[in-house]
């Protein structure tokens, strides 16, 4: 229950995400991939930002305390997801985009208890890859 009596109503993974793609097509971003499953980790959205190939990675949590959203894509998360776009890029058909500029962004939907809704923030170029711990790439 919330602090005023009311419950919150639950965002599932898949609600975070379709919201976070509808945020970013509303920002001129093309999807181009949703859910990508690999053996080293799963990407939640792909899209192209003008020339630029974005990872997404989406987050919602109730409580904006300790970091919120942003935080739980720690080190080791980052880690996973470095390597799970290249899994992506190492797909045959996508070997034109190796070529593209690529980026690490995050959306992160967090509950307004002022609002009673969540809200959505875009944290274009939110880490790279050396900030995940990884000296190569592809």
């Amino acid at each position: 229950m919330c602090a005023r009596g009311r419950s919150r109503p639950r965002l599932s993974g898949a609600e975070a995400e379709r919201a976070a793609a509808e945020l970013l097509k509303a920002g001129g971003h093309q999807i181009l991939a949703r859910n990508f499953d690999s053996p080293v980790g799963e990407l939640d959205l792909v899209t192209m930002d003008g020339d630029t190939l974005c990872f997404v990675e989406v987050k919602a949590r109730f409580d904006p305390r300790f970091g919120g959203a942003v935080a739980a894509v720690d080190r080791r998360k980052r880690g996973r997801l470095v390597r799970a776009a290249e899994a992506f890029l190492c797909e045959p058909e996508r070997s034109a985009l190796r070529r593209c500029p690529c980026r690490f962004d995050v959306v992160t939907a967090t509950w307004s208890e002022e609002e009673s809704d969540w809200t959505f923030t875009h944290y274009p170029d939110a880490f790279t890859v050396d900030d995940a711990g990884r000296r190569s790439w592809l």
